[in-house]
């Protein structure tokens, strides 16, 4: 079964090549040819490899999907970076624990998993391991040694991009409201020439403009600011005084016609 597979099945796995026979397989891992095919045994058994037989010639060796499975398991925990678990390991093999069996007991997880966990070291060139006479033998290198004595690896810290200058908001331009230019301020000293006679258009004009210039006054004072009603104010009373003036002129008029017709009307009955 795949959870059964330790560390002596994953270094022999990785040592069979394309080309690889049952009759030259001792010469690669070190030992006879009765240890390898006992160790080729139990790679078929657990479905790792498969064998191909030809005669007259030398069997072929195979590996299987789910050994290739295992092989790419294995490359991928290779690149991990280093652990507890592996602080775990090494710390063990630096006891003296040489072979697979008391590291395991000492270790106390599955097999599997402490085999992508020796594998890994391996290749980091923590430990070195070596199979002779079918029997796998580990050693720590002098760069795990001194992992083991120094514990955890000190993560680098990466660079922090510094934050980037936060952009001061840019004050709002407050628009002012267009002021209408202010009517020049008329001078007190000069009073309005009297209007020598009435005409009839004028005495028409001049209801509608006592009507329209309240109006206007009122306008004009909601448009100038507060500055400007001094200036409003003595408009409105200049407006005031031109229109009570063509009325007493009228009122004059009236009163001259109307003695004139009266003094007609005598004359006309031989009174006068």
């Amino acid at each position: 079964m795949p959870n059964e597979i330790n560390f002596m099945d994953l270094t022999v796995l990785k040592r069979i090549k394309p080309d690889t026979t049952v009759e030259k397989f001792g010469g690669l891992i070190n030992s006879s040819f009765f240890d390898a095919s006992n160790a080729l045994g139990t790679l078929k058994l657990k479905g790792l490899v498969d064998f191909t037989t030809y005669v007259p010639g030398q069997n072929a060796i195979s590996v299987t999907e789910m050994g290739k499975k295992l092989i790419e398991e294995a490359d991928s925990k290779e690149k991990m970076p280093f652990d507890q678990l592996d602080l775990a390991i090494l710390t063990q093999l630096s006891t003296g624990k040489r072979n697979l069996a008391d590291l395991s007991t000492a270790v106390n997880i599955s097999s599997k998993d402490l085999a992508m966990h020796l594998y890994k070291l391996s290749e980091q060139q923590y430990l070195s391991a070596d199979i002779r006479n079918g029997v796998m033998d580990m050693s720590l290198t002098e760069k795990g040694f001194m992992q083991a004595k120094a514990g955890m690896p000190q993560q680098a810290t990466q660079a922090q991009p510094q934050p980037q200058a936060q952009q001061q908001p840019k004050p709002a331009v407050q628009t002012q409201p267009q002021q209408t230019p202010a009517a020049p301020k008329p001078n007190p000293t000069t009073a309005p020439q009297p209007q020598q006679g009435p005409t009839p258009s004028n005495t028409a004009a001049a209801p509608m403009a006592a009507t329209a210039q309240p109006q206007a006054a009122q306008q004009e004072q909601m448009q100038h600011p507060a500055e400007d009603k001094e200036i409003a104010e003595m408009q409105k009373q200049l407006s005031s005084q031109q229109v009570k003036k063509p009325s007493k002129t009228i009122y004059y008029v009236v009163a001259v016609v109307v003695i004139i017709i009266i003094l007609a009307a005598l004359f006309a009955k031989g009174i006068l």
